[in-house]
Protein backbone atom coordinates (compact mmCIF):
# COMPACT_ATOMS: atom_id res chain seq x y z
CA UNK A 1 0.00 0.00 0.00
CA UNK A 2 1.55 3.05 -1.35
CA UNK A 3 1.43 5.11 2.01
CA UNK A 4 1.49 8.79 0.27
CA UNK A 5 -0.51 8.84 -3.11
CA UNK A 6 1.05 12.22 -4.00
CA UNK A 7 3.65 12.95 -5.92
CA UNK A 8 6.04 15.10 -3.84
CA UNK A 9 9.98 13.43 -4.86
CA UNK A 10 12.62 16.36 -4.68
CA UNK A 11 14.50 14.09 -7.42
CA UNK A 12 11.67 15.45 -9.72
CA UNK A 13 12.65 18.54 -9.74
CA UNK A 14 15.75 17.86 -11.59
CA UNK A 15 14.28 16.21 -14.61
CA UNK A 16 15.01 17.72 -17.48
CA UNK A 17 12.86 15.53 -20.26
CA UNK A 18 9.69 14.19 -20.44
CA UNK A 19 8.33 11.54 -22.02
CA UNK A 20 4.67 10.42 -23.48
CA UNK A 21 4.14 7.10 -24.81
CA UNK A 22 0.39 6.38 -26.26
CA UNK A 23 0.98 2.53 -26.38
CA UNK A 24 -1.01 1.00 -28.94
CA UNK A 25 -2.78 -2.12 -28.30
CA UNK A 26 -1.49 -4.33 -30.77
CA UNK A 27 1.33 -3.40 -33.47
CA UNK A 28 -1.42 -3.06 -36.16
CA UNK A 29 -1.98 0.19 -33.89
CA UNK A 30 -0.14 2.92 -33.76
CA UNK A 31 2.04 4.37 -30.56
CA UNK A 32 2.78 7.80 -30.65
CA UNK A 33 5.59 8.98 -28.92
CA UNK A 34 6.46 13.07 -27.36
CA UNK A 35 9.61 14.13 -25.73
CA UNK A 36 9.26 17.63 -24.24
CA UNK A 37 11.61 20.18 -22.02
CA UNK A 38 10.79 21.55 -18.50
CA UNK A 39 10.12 25.10 -21.10
CA UNK A 40 7.51 22.82 -22.84
CA UNK A 41 9.25 22.80 -26.66
CA UNK A 42 8.29 19.75 -28.33
CA UNK A 43 11.56 18.01 -28.92
CA UNK A 44 10.33 14.70 -30.37
CA UNK A 45 7.30 13.62 -32.13
CA UNK A 46 7.03 10.05 -33.45
CA UNK A 47 4.87 7.11 -34.30
CA UNK A 48 6.08 3.50 -33.23
CA UNK A 49 3.85 0.18 -34.23
CA UNK A 50 5.89 -2.95 -32.89
CA UNK A 51 7.57 -3.70 -29.51
CA UNK A 52 11.07 -4.06 -31.16
CA UNK A 53 10.39 -0.58 -32.17
CA UNK A 54 9.41 0.43 -28.68
CA UNK A 55 12.67 -1.31 -27.57
CA UNK A 56 14.69 0.31 -30.35
CA UNK A 57 13.03 4.00 -29.29
CA UNK A 58 14.82 3.20 -25.72
CA UNK A 59 17.62 2.12 -26.25
CA UNK A 60 18.75 4.69 -28.57
CA UNK A 61 17.42 7.39 -26.14
CA UNK A 62 19.51 9.52 -25.17
CA UNK A 63 19.05 11.16 -21.39
CA UNK A 64 16.66 8.33 -20.35
CA UNK A 65 18.03 8.94 -16.66
CA UNK A 66 17.06 12.30 -16.37
CA UNK A 67 13.31 11.57 -17.86
CA UNK A 68 10.30 11.08 -16.47
CA UNK A 69 8.59 8.35 -18.87
CA UNK A 70 4.93 8.16 -18.75
CA UNK A 71 3.30 5.16 -21.15
CA UNK A 72 -0.59 5.30 -21.64
CA UNK A 73 -2.64 1.86 -20.30
CA UNK A 74 -3.68 -0.25 -23.94
CA UNK A 75 -6.82 -0.84 -24.14
CA UNK A 76 -7.60 -4.89 -24.11
CA UNK A 77 -8.07 -5.85 -27.83
CA UNK A 78 -9.16 -9.12 -26.83
CA UNK A 79 -12.58 -7.45 -24.43
CA UNK A 80 -15.51 -8.13 -25.24
CA UNK A 81 -16.87 -5.02 -26.19
CA UNK A 82 -19.42 -2.69 -25.00
CA UNK A 83 -22.61 -3.95 -26.62
CA UNK A 84 -22.39 -7.20 -24.73
CA UNK A 85 -21.54 -6.32 -21.83
CA UNK A 86 -24.76 -4.30 -21.81
CA UNK A 87 -26.47 -7.02 -22.81
CA UNK A 88 -25.12 -9.43 -20.28
CA UNK A 89 -26.15 -7.30 -17.14
CA UNK A 90 -29.74 -8.84 -17.77
CA UNK A 91 -28.82 -12.56 -16.97
CA UNK A 92 -25.65 -12.72 -14.50
CA UNK A 93 -22.72 -10.80 -13.31
CA UNK A 94 -19.65 -12.14 -15.29
CA UNK A 95 -17.66 -12.23 -11.79
CA UNK A 96 -20.18 -14.43 -10.08
CA UNK A 97 -20.39 -17.04 -12.34
CA UNK A 98 -18.18 -20.50 -11.66
CA UNK A 99 -18.64 -21.37 -15.38
CA UNK A 100 -16.55 -18.39 -16.81
CA UNK A 101 -13.04 -18.86 -16.91
CA UNK A 102 -12.03 -16.22 -14.80
CA UNK A 103 -8.08 -16.00 -16.26
CA UNK A 104 -8.67 -15.39 -19.57
CA UNK A 105 -7.51 -11.92 -21.04
CA UNK A 106 -11.10 -11.17 -22.24
CA UNK A 107 -12.07 -9.97 -19.15
CA UNK A 108 -9.37 -7.58 -18.56
CA UNK A 109 -9.87 -4.00 -19.66
CA UNK A 110 -5.91 -3.33 -19.61
CA UNK A 111 -3.29 -5.13 -22.15
CA UNK A 112 -0.58 -6.42 -20.72
CA UNK A 113 1.25 -5.88 -24.00
CA UNK A 114 5.03 -4.50 -23.09
CA UNK A 115 4.70 -4.65 -19.16
CA UNK A 116 8.05 -6.58 -18.74
CA UNK A 117 10.26 -4.19 -20.67
CA UNK A 118 8.77 -1.28 -18.92
CA UNK A 119 9.69 -2.97 -15.41
CA UNK A 120 12.94 -3.91 -16.89
CA UNK A 121 13.91 -0.36 -17.71
CA UNK A 122 12.50 0.21 -13.67
CA UNK A 123 14.89 -1.69 -12.93
CA UNK A 124 17.67 -0.27 -14.78
CA UNK A 125 16.77 3.24 -12.73
CA UNK A 126 14.87 4.90 -15.04
CA UNK A 127 11.52 6.42 -13.82
CA UNK A 128 9.05 4.59 -15.22
CA UNK A 129 4.92 5.04 -14.87
CA UNK A 130 1.39 4.28 -16.29
CA UNK A 131 -1.27 6.35 -16.80
CA UNK A 132 -4.68 5.89 -18.10
CA UNK A 133 -5.32 8.32 -21.35
CA UNK A 134 -9.49 8.37 -20.59
CA UNK A 135 -9.16 8.98 -16.70
CA UNK A 136 -6.40 11.51 -17.39
CA UNK A 137 -8.17 13.67 -20.31
CA UNK A 138 -11.32 13.34 -18.12
CA UNK A 139 -9.34 15.09 -15.31
CA UNK A 140 -8.37 17.99 -17.58
CA UNK A 141 -12.15 18.34 -18.94
CA UNK A 142 -10.78 16.89 -21.92
CA UNK A 143 -13.37 14.62 -22.64
CA UNK A 144 -17.60 14.25 -22.80
CA UNK A 145 -18.80 16.73 -24.88
CA UNK A 146 -17.38 14.81 -28.26
CA UNK A 147 -17.17 11.22 -29.70
CA UNK A 148 -13.78 9.67 -28.45
CA UNK A 149 -11.05 9.84 -30.90
CA UNK A 150 -13.47 11.36 -33.52
CA UNK A 151 -12.10 14.04 -35.65
CA UNK A 152 -13.86 17.12 -33.55
CA UNK A 153 -12.29 15.09 -30.22
CA UNK A 154 -8.80 15.45 -31.73
CA UNK A 155 -9.35 19.05 -32.93
CA UNK A 156 -10.13 20.18 -29.72
CA UNK A 157 -7.35 18.00 -28.13
CA UNK A 158 -4.82 19.80 -30.27
CA UNK A 159 -6.17 23.00 -29.59
CA UNK A 160 -6.51 22.50 -25.69
CA UNK A 161 -2.52 21.41 -26.10
CA UNK A 162 -1.47 24.29 -28.34
CA UNK A 163 -3.24 27.25 -26.15
CA UNK A 164 -4.49 26.34 -22.92
CA UNK A 165 -1.38 23.91 -21.53
CA UNK A 166 1.26 26.27 -23.74
CA UNK A 167 2.69 23.75 -26.46
CA UNK A 168 2.85 26.95 -29.34
CA UNK A 169 4.89 24.85 -31.35
CA UNK A 170 2.12 22.39 -32.64
CA UNK A 171 1.57 23.15 -36.50
CA UNK A 172 -2.42 24.00 -37.63
CA UNK A 173 -2.83 20.59 -39.76
CA UNK A 174 -4.18 17.70 -37.44
CA UNK A 175 -1.67 15.39 -35.53
CA UNK A 176 -2.46 11.66 -35.28
CA UNK A 177 -4.26 11.29 -32.16
CA UNK A 178 -1.63 8.53 -31.09
CA UNK A 179 0.85 11.38 -30.82
CA UNK A 180 -1.69 14.23 -28.88
CA UNK A 181 -2.10 11.39 -26.20
CA UNK A 182 1.51 10.84 -25.80
CA UNK A 183 2.01 14.99 -25.89
CA UNK A 184 -0.63 14.47 -23.11
CA UNK A 185 1.07 12.15 -21.29
CA UNK A 186 4.47 13.89 -21.67
CA UNK A 187 2.61 17.16 -20.03
CA UNK A 188 1.63 15.16 -17.09
CA UNK A 189 5.17 13.83 -16.63
CA UNK A 190 6.13 17.77 -16.43
CA UNK A 191 3.32 18.26 -14.17
CA UNK A 192 4.82 15.44 -11.76
CA UNK A 193 8.17 18.12 -11.42
CA UNK A 194 6.80 21.33 -11.33
CA UNK A 195 4.86 23.24 -8.80
CA UNK A 196 4.28 25.74 -11.84
CA UNK A 197 0.80 24.65 -13.15
CA UNK A 198 -2.56 24.64 -11.27
CA UNK A 199 -2.43 20.96 -11.38
CA UNK A 200 -1.12 18.32 -8.88
CA UNK A 201 0.04 14.92 -9.54
CA UNK A 202 -1.15 11.38 -8.02
CA UNK A 203 -0.10 7.99 -7.97
CA UNK A 204 -3.66 6.55 -8.25
CA UNK A 205 -2.95 2.95 -8.44
CA UNK A 206 -0.37 0.08 -9.70
CA UNK A 207 -0.54 -1.83 -12.81
CA UNK A 208 1.76 -4.82 -12.68
CA UNK A 209 4.45 -3.29 -9.87
CA UNK A 210 4.57 0.26 -11.79
CA UNK A 211 2.38 3.37 -10.87
CA UNK A 212 -0.31 4.98 -12.14
CA UNK A 213 -0.31 8.48 -12.24
CA UNK A 214 -3.60 10.59 -12.42
CA UNK A 215 -4.50 14.16 -11.24
CA UNK A 216 -5.27 15.14 -7.41
CA UNK A 217 -9.34 16.30 -7.77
Amino acid sequence: MIKDSRIKDIKFENKLYFVGISLGSSSTNETGVAIIDKNLNIITLDKLFSMEDVRFFFKRMVGKQNSIINIALPENPQMLNAKWKLLSREYQLIQSCELINHDSDWIQRYSHRGCDFFKELQSQGVDVFRYDIHELKSSFGLSGVYKDRSPVDCKALQSALKYRFGFKELPSNMLPVSQLEAILGAYLGFIMASDKTEYNAKRKAQYNDISVIGLEI
